[in-house]
């Protein structure tokens, strides 16, 4: 489907070179192609029995036919501000993987990745020394504190943090230092 640039600029999202449409773009596709109706089934709600991963099956009908996909979401495969909206996260997955197929759509739905941001969301902390990490070795410590201690941690983070500002901030404080050097 070749979608307009006024579209693209309002619901497709870089990340990695690469683009994804957001979800409400394509509610907007669906109510195009006569969208009729959206409706889930959970087959599974997350519990510690099943290490916490929930599955939802999506059914979305438009004007040429009725289309199903199943979606899915567990702590290591959201944000961690996501974790408590498990259920709401597969559902939403499975809607999004329906309605890409219903529309014609073959760009991944933003929403189904799981912790990422487009670059141009994540913020920049004014300060990146100041960020206090939460977890690890150097929980309650600022990255400027780790950074004297332990450059490499700081390293690490800025290629693997879970948490994209974390790593933006890993990124920033290193690109400072060695600017400086």
């Amino acid at each position: 489907m070749e979608l307009s640039r006024e579209f693209r600029e309002r619901y497709v999202k870089t990340l990695q070179g690469r683009d994804y449409i957001v979800y409400g773009g394509l509610l907007d596709l669906a109510r195009r192609a006569g969208l009729r109706r959206i409706s889930t089934h959970v087959v599974q709600i997350p519990s510690a029995e099943n290490g916490m991963y929930a599955v939802v099956e999506a059914e979305v009908e438009v004007e040429n036919g009725v289309f199903k996909e199943v979606g899915d979401a567990s702590p290591g495969s959201v944000n961690r501000a996501i974790v408590p909206h498990l259920l709401r996260m597969a559902a939403t997955r499975a809607k999004a993987r329906a309605l890409r197929d219903a529309v014609g759509v073959d760009m991944v739905a933003l929403e189904e990745l799981g912790d990422a941001l487009p670059e141009d969301e994540i913020p920049s902390p004014p300060r990146p020394e100041e960020i206090v990490i939460g977890f690890g070795k150097y929980a309650r410590n600022t990255l400027g504190e780790i950074l004297d201690r332990d450059p490499g941690y700081v390293e690490w983070l800025r290629d693997n943090a879970r948490d994209e500002v974390v790593r933006r901030a890993a990124k920033d404080l290193l690109d400072s230092r060695n600017t400086l050097q």
